[in-house]
């Protein structure tokens, strides 16, 4: 009798530390994993970042919805969350933006040189003349004025997340 609870301590102790292994190999995946998505999203903000030149380029948003759909959000604590969701929602406006202007610069490019849709525009400078524009370069600079403005200040809102200390 001594054996068989013996052997039902051992089997019993047995099944305890394989548990044992399982949870902290699990602790050790997430924290891998953890780190892998959230070196993604940096390296993919850092870009975002430097494509901010005043050019009205198209920001990469791969890893973050990459993330989104595979549930590495989970990995990391609902402030940090809500902070790259905020920065993610305002570069995908700055792409539907950026898209919205060339959509208008191509349609100024198929206006150019017709007279029936030209605005006389007085420069700020007295010897140079009058221009004329169509409407869509009218709007198309503006927009682009506009876009470049944002730019500016989604650089600087990438920058200052970039040195916050979630990427750890």
């Amino acid at each position: 009798m001594d054996w068989v609870s013996l052997l039902l301590s051992l089997g019993l102790f047995g099944v305890l530390l394989t548990l044992m292994i399982d949870i902290a190999r699990n602790a050790y995946e997430v924290r891998r994993n953890k780190g892998k998505f959230l070196q993604s999203v940096k390296k993919e903000l850092e870009e975002c970042h430097s494509l901010l030149n005043g050019e009205g380029k198209l920001l990469p948003t791969d890893m973050w919805k990459s993330g989104i759909s595979t549930g590495s959000l989970k990995l990391i604590s609902y402030e940090d969350q809500i902070l790259l969701a905020r920065v993610y929602f305002r570069i995908e406006c700055h792409n539907y933006e950026a898209e919205k202007v060339r959509d208008v610069s191509i349609l100024a490019a198929s206006e150019k040189g017709k007279p029936q849709k030209l605005v006389k525009i007085e420069t700020v400078m007295k010897q140079s003349p009058a221009e004329f524009y169509t409407y869509s370069e009218l709007l198309h600079w503006q927009l682009s004025l506009q876009l470049r403005e944002s730019e500016k200040i989604l650089r600087s809102d990438i920058d200052s997340l970039l040195k916050r200390q979630i990427w750890n």
